[in-house]
């Protein structure tokens, strides 16, 4: 299946992991982060009174009672839900960081240009870091890797399950079904979905997913999915034209949809559909009514969460052997020191070298 890279990060990035904020534990003495020892380790021998950047700091797990810690993210809920002393939190986007040329000793990036879904989105990520570290600071960077221990992932780009019925509530893990032959790692393998990230700029494409949302969403009798995209189109990649398989949202909808003209227009074209509707219903309704649905929707989710039966996707893309040092040596002003594969994951410490060094 594919999807643009617009697509794949506004609904199985920023929207699943707002989602995910509400159920992060806020008592920390019930229930602690993972905290990546080597990551500890880092932050650690930073020298006293040093500036740490930690982007996408997420729950802000790594702080220092020596250094001044930053942390950016571009989820508000889960900023809200990480306060805490030796951090200051700022709501920020990776690709644009508020912060001036050269003013930080140290930067972390866990856990974040995975999450990218473009080669040159994550170059730009590091690009921005890299402007913001001084000359001979150092960058920690962690990605999931390709190869795993127990098995390797179907594809680069990937929409990993998170398993409600798997995650701690209350500071207690759940019993699970014990798997002899199975782990954890290689369910979760196993679960997720191998994706296409297409070009958004491709006319082509964008007419063809034009002429399929019309058709998904006010589900014409006489059209047949075969027939929406123009047969001259050969340029498509034949998976996305020959698959027939849809990809499962981010989160969960429990409430049922009507199949009228008018729910499908606005679910196509939320301003067009309004306009539509206000012929046939008042305007306080239809706001009453999207209100009314939202808060439903919202609190059957809560409920089913409370029971461990929701189960949410989030978008990776798994990076394969020195794929990360090759994205690293693109920028030229960063040098590689170390490359060490820990738990699943590739993890790069660079260093901002000297413009005389580049030069030469």
């Amino acid at each position: 299946m594919s999807l643009n890279s617009a697509e794949v990060e506004t609904e199985y990035v920023h929207s699943i992991y707002s989602r995910l904020a509400t159920y992060q534990q806020k008592d920390t003495k019930s229930s602690s982060p993972r905290i990546w020892p080597r990551v500890k380790q880092f932050v650690d021998q930073q020298s006293t009174g040093s500036v740490i950047l930690d982007v996408g700091c997420g729950e802000a797990k790594y702080t220092s009672t020596k250094s001044h810690v930053i942390g950016f993210d571009t989820c508000p809920e889960v900023l809200a839900a990480s306060q805490k002393d030796h951090i200051d939190l700022a709501l920020a986007d990776a690709i644009s960081i508020p912060v001036k040329d050269e003013s930080v000793d140290a930067v972390l990036n866990v856990s974040v240009i995975h999450h990218l879904s473009t080669t040159q989105r994550r170059k730009m990520v590091l690009q921005e870091c890299s402007r913001c570290l001084r000359i001979g600071g150092q960058m920690l960077i962690y990605v999931w890797a390709f190869e795993q221990p127990n098995g390797k992932f179907a594809s680069q780009d990937i929409l990993v399950p998170w398993n409600m019925h798997e995650t701690a509530i209350g500071g207690r893990l759940p019993k699970i079904k014990f798997h002899m032959n199975t782990t954890k790692e290689q369910r979760i393998i196993a679960a997720s979905i191998p994706i296409c990230i297409s070009d958004p700029t491709t006319s082509n494409r964008w007419f063809s997913g034009v002429l399929n949302k019309m058709v998904e969403q006010f589900q014409f009798p006489y059209f047949s999915k075969k027939s929406t995209a123009p047969e001259s189109n050969n340029n498509i990649n034949k998976n996305e034209k020959n698959s027939n398989s849809k990809l499962p949202s981010a989160v969960p909808q429990f409430l049922p949809t009507t199949n009228s003209i008018i729910s499908g227009i606005k679910r196509w074209s939320p301003m067009l559909g309004k306009r539509l509707a206000s012929l046939l219903v008042p305007v306080e309704e239809q706001y009453g009514e999207e209100l009314a649905n939202n808060i439903m929707r919202e609190s059957i989710t809560e409920a089913m969460a409370t029971l461990r039966e929701v189960t949410f996707y989030r978008y990776y893309h798994v990076f394969k052997e020195n794929e990360l040092n090759n994205l690293v040596d693109s920028i030229p002003e960063l040098r590689v020191i170390s490359t060490t594969f820990e738990h699943g994951n590739w993890c790069v410490i660079a260093e901002k070298i000297p413009e005389n060094i580049i030069r030469a």
